[in-house]
């Protein structure tokens, strides 16, 4: 005997409920399927509905499939499981998502890469600019270079948003560390107090180059 709709509606409610998901509406956008498709689930007509469909449905309400497919099916779900088209559009759909993950792996190792080369290319500068910046706005207008400094604003922005940073700011007294400092002259031990010439730079969290550093005077 099939279950009354209320039965459905009810189940499914709960299913919301425990997933955070207020209303039918927010169902279906969740799902990126239609309220209509929704509107199926609750009346019991889970049989007729795509696979794919309630797969979709299914990770929105954070169930797995064969429960849904269980809870919602009635008793005519178990046959069609094993139709050929069913079988055929379960694997089109978990080899779409493996191609999914693969893709987004492989634009982060491409990413990765591009930025990688654009800061070899970039090395003198990241090594040079902050130091020319900082005497070029200690000089003002006696120093041509500080009317550049609007120009290379853009350059800072984007090695920001690629997780370039500053190991020390030039001019900065620091304690000595071989490991991100280097000495440009004179001899230090370390934890001994120098000061920095060139900031250095890292690569989200990896040492790009160390920092140039001075005995104080």
């Amino acid at each position: 005997m099939s279950v009354p709709v209320k039965d459905y509606t009810a189940l499914l409610r709960s299913h919301m409920q425990r997933a955070n998901i207020a209303s039918y509406r927010g169902l279906a956008t969740q799902s990126q399927v239609s309220r209509w498709q929704v509107q199926q689930l609750r009346a019991g007509q889970l049989p007729q509905m795509r696979l794919a469909v309630i797969a979709q449905i299914a990770d929105a309400l954070k169930v797995s499939l064969g429960e849904l497919l269980g809870q919602f099916g009635g008793g005519d779900v178990s046959s069609d499981l094993g139709s050929p088209d069913l079988q055929a559009e379960a694997a089109l759909r978990q080899e779409y998502q493996r191609l999914q993950a693969e893709m987004a792996q492989v634009r982060e190792e491409v990413r990765s890469q591009v930025q990688t080369e654009a800061l070899q290319t970039l090395e003198t500068w990241l090594v040079q600019w902050p130091t020319i910046a900082k005497r070029a706005q200690e000089r003002g207008d006696a120093l041509p270079a500080v009317k550049l400094l609007p120009f290379v604003r853009p350059v800072e922005q984007l090695m920001a948003e690629w997780g370039v940073e500053a190991i020390a700011p030039v001019d900065a007294e620091v304690s000595y560390d071989p490991q991100f400092h280097q000495l440009s002259q004179g001899t230090a031990t370390v934890g001994e107090r120098v000061k920095v010439t060139h900031s250095g730079s890292r690569y989200q969290g990896k040492l790009l180059h160390r920092a140039k550093v001075k005995p104080l005077d």
